[in-house]
Protein backbone atom coordinates (compact mmCIF):
# COMPACT_ATOMS: atom_id res chain seq x y z
CA UNK A 1 0.00 0.00 0.00
CA UNK A 2 1.52 3.35 -0.82
CA UNK A 3 0.67 6.00 1.24
CA UNK A 4 0.53 9.82 -0.06
CA UNK A 5 -0.24 13.35 1.37
CA UNK A 6 -1.10 16.02 -1.39
CA UNK A 7 -0.68 20.08 -1.80
CA UNK A 8 -2.54 21.46 -4.87
CA UNK A 9 -3.21 24.86 -5.85
CA UNK A 10 -6.17 24.16 -8.05
CA UNK A 11 -9.52 23.58 -5.98
CA UNK A 12 -10.97 21.59 -9.32
CA UNK A 13 -7.73 19.73 -9.93
CA UNK A 14 -7.72 18.86 -6.27
CA UNK A 15 -11.07 17.31 -5.77
CA UNK A 16 -10.85 15.44 -9.10
CA UNK A 17 -7.46 14.25 -7.96
CA UNK A 18 -8.55 13.25 -4.62
CA UNK A 19 -11.50 11.32 -5.87
CA UNK A 20 -9.24 9.42 -8.47
CA UNK A 21 -6.52 8.47 -5.76
CA UNK A 22 -9.59 7.35 -3.23
CA UNK A 23 -10.37 4.93 -5.72
CA UNK A 24 -7.11 2.89 -6.14
CA UNK A 25 -7.17 -0.22 -4.15
CA UNK A 26 -3.11 0.23 -3.63
CA UNK A 27 -3.04 3.73 -2.63
CA UNK A 28 -3.99 5.22 0.74
CA UNK A 29 -4.38 9.15 0.70
CA UNK A 30 -3.62 10.11 4.32
CA UNK A 31 -3.71 14.14 3.78
CA UNK A 32 -4.71 16.15 1.30
CA UNK A 33 -4.55 20.25 1.27
CA UNK A 34 -5.87 22.52 -1.28
CA UNK A 35 -3.10 26.00 -1.10
CA UNK A 36 -4.68 28.58 -2.40
CA UNK A 37 -2.62 31.69 -1.53
CA UNK A 38 0.36 30.33 0.41
CA UNK A 39 1.77 34.15 0.92
CA UNK A 40 -1.91 34.89 3.09
CA UNK A 41 -1.03 34.45 6.83
CA UNK A 42 -4.49 32.04 6.95
CA UNK A 43 -2.65 29.92 3.98
CA UNK A 44 0.33 30.13 6.08
CA UNK A 45 -0.75 28.91 9.26
CA UNK A 46 -2.80 26.12 7.52
CA UNK A 47 0.29 24.98 5.33
CA UNK A 48 2.24 24.93 8.70
CA UNK A 49 -0.45 22.90 10.47
CA UNK A 50 -0.89 20.55 7.02
CA UNK A 51 2.99 19.58 7.50
CA UNK A 52 2.93 18.73 11.50
CA UNK A 53 0.38 16.03 10.37
CA UNK A 54 2.30 14.81 7.51
CA UNK A 55 5.65 14.47 10.03
CA UNK A 56 2.64 12.51 12.47
CA UNK A 57 0.96 10.55 9.68
CA UNK A 58 4.94 9.38 7.59
CA UNK A 59 3.18 9.62 4.04
CA UNK A 60 5.69 7.80 1.77
CA UNK A 61 4.81 10.23 -1.36
CA UNK A 62 4.15 13.95 -1.11
CA UNK A 63 2.32 15.27 -4.27
CA UNK A 64 3.31 18.89 -4.56
CA UNK A 65 2.03 21.40 -6.78
CA UNK A 66 4.85 23.33 -8.59
CA UNK A 67 3.20 26.67 -8.11
CA UNK A 68 2.92 26.13 -4.80
CA UNK A 69 6.58 25.05 -4.09
CA UNK A 70 7.90 28.72 -6.06
CA UNK A 71 5.74 30.13 -3.91
CA UNK A 72 6.80 28.64 -0.74
CA UNK A 73 10.85 29.22 -1.97
CA UNK A 74 10.32 32.90 -2.17
CA UNK A 75 9.09 32.41 1.62
CA UNK A 76 10.69 30.92 4.91
CA UNK A 77 12.26 27.81 3.30
CA UNK A 78 13.07 26.72 6.48
CA UNK A 79 9.79 26.43 8.45
CA UNK A 80 7.55 25.88 5.18
CA UNK A 81 9.81 22.86 4.10
CA UNK A 82 11.38 21.94 7.29
CA UNK A 83 8.98 18.48 6.77
CA UNK A 84 12.06 17.51 4.95
CA UNK A 85 14.02 17.20 8.31
CA UNK A 86 11.41 15.17 9.60
CA UNK A 87 10.61 13.02 6.44
CA UNK A 88 14.21 12.13 5.23
CA UNK A 89 12.54 8.85 3.25
CA UNK A 90 9.29 10.60 2.24
CA UNK A 91 10.01 10.88 -1.67
CA UNK A 92 8.64 14.17 -3.58
CA UNK A 93 6.75 14.29 -7.00
CA UNK A 94 6.10 17.59 -8.11
CA UNK A 95 3.13 18.34 -10.86
CA UNK A 96 2.87 21.50 -12.75
CA UNK A 97 2.21 22.70 -16.58
CA UNK A 98 5.87 23.74 -17.06
CA UNK A 99 9.32 22.48 -16.70
CA UNK A 100 12.40 23.75 -17.86
CA UNK A 101 15.71 21.95 -17.48
CA UNK A 102 17.39 24.27 -14.50
CA UNK A 103 14.40 23.75 -12.35
CA UNK A 104 14.31 20.15 -12.41
CA UNK A 105 17.82 19.77 -12.15
CA UNK A 106 17.68 21.70 -9.32
CA UNK A 107 14.75 20.29 -7.40
CA UNK A 108 16.27 16.92 -8.11
CA UNK A 109 19.14 18.28 -6.24
CA UNK A 110 16.89 18.93 -3.65
CA UNK A 111 15.39 15.58 -3.42
CA UNK A 112 12.24 15.61 -5.63
CA UNK A 113 11.98 11.96 -7.46
CA UNK A 114 9.29 12.72 -10.11
CA UNK A 115 8.16 15.27 -12.32
CA UNK A 116 4.57 14.62 -13.78
CA UNK A 117 3.76 17.41 -16.59
CA UNK A 118 0.00 18.29 -16.50
CA UNK A 119 -1.71 18.56 -19.78
CA UNK A 120 -4.97 21.06 -19.73
CA UNK A 121 -8.11 19.49 -21.01
CA UNK A 122 -6.67 16.20 -21.40
CA UNK A 123 -5.64 14.75 -18.26
CA UNK A 124 -4.07 11.06 -18.03
CA UNK A 125 -4.99 9.84 -14.90
CA UNK A 126 -3.90 6.47 -15.84
CA UNK A 127 -0.90 7.87 -16.40
CA UNK A 128 -0.28 9.60 -13.20
CA UNK A 129 -1.04 6.41 -11.38
CA UNK A 130 1.97 4.66 -13.20
CA UNK A 131 4.15 7.68 -12.09
CA UNK A 132 2.83 7.60 -8.63
CA UNK A 133 4.19 4.00 -8.01
CA UNK A 134 7.01 4.41 -10.48
CA UNK A 135 8.18 7.14 -7.74
CA UNK A 136 7.24 4.85 -5.12
CA UNK A 137 9.63 1.75 -6.32
CA UNK A 138 12.33 4.42 -5.61
CA UNK A 139 12.63 5.50 -9.04
CA UNK A 140 13.01 8.66 -11.00
CA UNK A 141 10.09 9.88 -13.32
CA UNK A 142 10.88 12.49 -15.89
CA UNK A 143 9.06 13.27 -19.24
CA UNK A 144 10.89 11.23 -22.67
CA UNK A 145 12.74 14.71 -24.01
CA UNK A 146 14.18 15.49 -20.55
CA UNK A 147 15.17 11.64 -20.03
CA UNK A 148 16.90 12.09 -22.87
CA UNK A 149 18.74 15.19 -21.95
CA UNK A 150 20.19 13.88 -18.82
CA UNK A 151 21.03 10.73 -20.35
CA UNK A 152 22.94 12.83 -22.71
CA UNK A 153 24.52 15.26 -20.64
CA UNK A 154 25.47 12.38 -17.75
CA UNK A 155 27.34 10.63 -20.37
CA UNK A 156 29.21 13.53 -21.39
CA UNK A 157 30.03 14.17 -18.08
CA UNK A 158 31.18 10.39 -17.31
CA UNK A 159 33.00 10.78 -20.50
CA UNK A 160 34.67 14.35 -19.21
CA UNK A 161 35.53 12.28 -15.73
CA UNK A 162 36.86 9.39 -18.00
CA UNK A 163 39.48 12.03 -19.73
CA UNK A 164 40.51 13.36 -16.33
CA UNK A 165 41.08 9.83 -14.99
CA UNK A 166 43.20 8.76 -17.84
CA UNK A 167 45.44 11.76 -17.49
CA UNK A 168 46.07 11.33 -14.26
CA UNK A 169 46.96 7.89 -14.88
CA UNK A 170 49.36 8.34 -17.56
CA UNK A 171 51.03 10.75 -15.31
CA UNK A 172 51.24 8.86 -12.40
CA UNK A 173 51.95 5.92 -14.35
CA UNK A 174 54.93 7.50 -16.07
CA UNK A 175 56.25 8.49 -12.75
CA UNK A 176 56.20 5.29 -11.26
CA UNK A 177 57.52 3.64 -14.01
CA UNK A 178 61.36 5.43 -13.66
CA UNK A 179 61.30 4.02 -9.75
CA UNK A 180 63.12 0.28 -9.61
CA UNK A 181 61.32 -2.66 -8.26
CA UNK A 182 63.09 -1.81 -4.31
CA UNK A 183 62.19 1.81 -5.11
CA UNK A 184 58.62 0.55 -5.57
CA UNK A 185 58.48 -1.28 -2.40
CA UNK A 186 59.77 1.64 -0.22
CA UNK A 187 57.63 4.02 -1.64
CA UNK A 188 54.81 1.53 -0.42
CA UNK A 189 56.15 1.27 3.05
CA UNK A 190 56.31 5.00 3.09
CA UNK A 191 52.63 5.64 2.19
CA UNK A 192 52.08 3.68 5.33
CA UNK A 193 53.79 6.41 7.45
CA UNK A 194 56.85 4.16 8.06
CA UNK A 195 59.86 5.93 9.26
CA UNK A 196 63.58 5.37 6.87
CA UNK A 197 64.60 3.00 10.33
CA UNK A 198 61.21 0.91 9.97
CA UNK A 199 61.60 0.87 6.65
CA UNK A 200 64.97 -0.61 7.13
CA UNK A 201 64.12 -2.90 9.51
CA UNK A 202 61.36 -4.54 7.27
CA UNK A 203 63.29 -5.01 4.40
CA UNK A 204 66.76 -5.96 6.07
CA UNK A 205 68.47 -3.14 4.89
CA UNK A 206 71.16 -0.42 6.16
CA UNK A 207 69.07 2.90 6.84
CA UNK A 208 71.70 4.56 4.91
CA UNK A 209 70.77 2.38 2.10
CA UNK A 210 66.92 3.70 2.75
CA UNK A 211 67.83 6.98 2.18
CA UNK A 212 69.73 6.96 -0.75
CA UNK A 213 66.72 5.09 -2.09
CA UNK A 214 64.10 7.64 -0.65
CA UNK A 215 66.80 10.22 -2.29
CA UNK A 216 66.48 8.94 -5.71
CA UNK A 217 62.63 8.09 -5.64
CA UNK A 218 62.26 12.01 -4.66
CA UNK A 219 64.78 12.58 -7.56
CA UNK A 220 63.26 10.53 -10.23
CA UNK A 221 59.20 11.56 -9.51
CA UNK A 222 60.17 15.35 -8.67
CA UNK A 223 58.39 15.62 -5.02
CA UNK A 224 60.02 17.17 -2.22
CA UNK A 225 58.51 15.22 0.93
CA UNK A 226 57.32 11.88 2.31
CA UNK A 227 53.74 13.30 2.36
CA UNK A 228 54.08 13.58 -1.71
CA UNK A 229 55.66 10.35 -1.71
CA UNK A 230 52.51 8.75 0.26
CA UNK A 231 50.33 10.90 -1.78
CA UNK A 232 51.31 9.97 -5.33
CA UNK A 233 51.47 5.78 -4.34
CA UNK A 234 48.13 6.25 -3.12
CA UNK A 235 46.71 8.22 -6.07
CA UNK A 236 48.44 5.35 -8.50
CA UNK A 237 47.31 2.61 -6.46
CA UNK A 238 43.61 4.04 -6.95
CA UNK A 239 43.99 4.88 -10.80
CA UNK A 240 45.44 1.46 -11.38
CA UNK A 241 42.37 -0.05 -9.77
CA UNK A 242 40.08 2.05 -11.63
CA UNK A 243 41.36 1.57 -14.90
Amino acid sequence: MTTLAIVIRDEKYFQHLMDILQNEKDINVLCGMNIKDLKSEGEKESAIAFLEKMIEQKPEILILDQIILREAASLDLERILGYRKALPDMKTLIIGEHYNEENVRVMMQGGARGFFKLEQDNQDDGQLIKCIHVVAQGEYWLEAKLTTRFIDENNEESKKKKDLLKSLSDLSKAKIEMLTRREMEILALISESMTNEEIAQKLFLSTKTVKTHVRNIFEKTNIRSRVEAALMYTRHELLSRAT
